[in-house]
């Protein structure tokens, strides 16, 4: 300081920044068991998902049959909202993409559960693919 002024403050200062929030954990389950419409031929599955964050999550797949040479394919989407804690279920339906509808048998469904995570704003995704066997009702 000069010409008798106050004298100068001093001191420290400390700058701490937390430690980054953990990335979005996601879950999927599939359900072994499943359902084959008499009906409409549709295939209908279920299963959880869970997560460490609150989200919405999309649950999508792929289903593949083949029975008596036939290939039956189709596909299944469905939103949920996810809070941490405990397994939120889900289920989706999938509709046989030509004229042969999807029959009593085993199946294969590949899923994914899809959602942003709120903290980084991305998305993350988590996949399963499993046999399933499908009742007629």
């Amino acid at each position: 300081h000069c010409e008798g002024g106050t004298t100068a403050a001093r001191g420290e200062v400390h700058i701490e920044n937390p430690a980054p929030p953990a990335e979005l954990g996601l879950g999927l389950d599939i359900a072994l068991a499943g359902t084959a419409s008499s009906l409409n031929g549709k295939a209908t599955f279920h299963g959880t998902v869970s997560c460490d964050k609150p989200v919405r999550v999309t649950v999508a797949g792929d289903v593949t049959q083949v029975k008596k040479r036939d290939l039956i394919r189709g596909s299944f989407s469905t939103t949920v909202s996810c809070t941490p804690g405990a397994p939120v279920a889900w289920t989706g339906t999938a509709v046989p993409t030509g004229s042969v509808p999807f029959q009593k048998g085993d199946v294969e469904v590949e899923g994914r559960a899809t959602a942003t995570d709120p903290d980084y704003d991305r998305p993350v995704t988590v996949a399963e693919t499993v046999a399933v066997r499908l009742t007629r009702v």
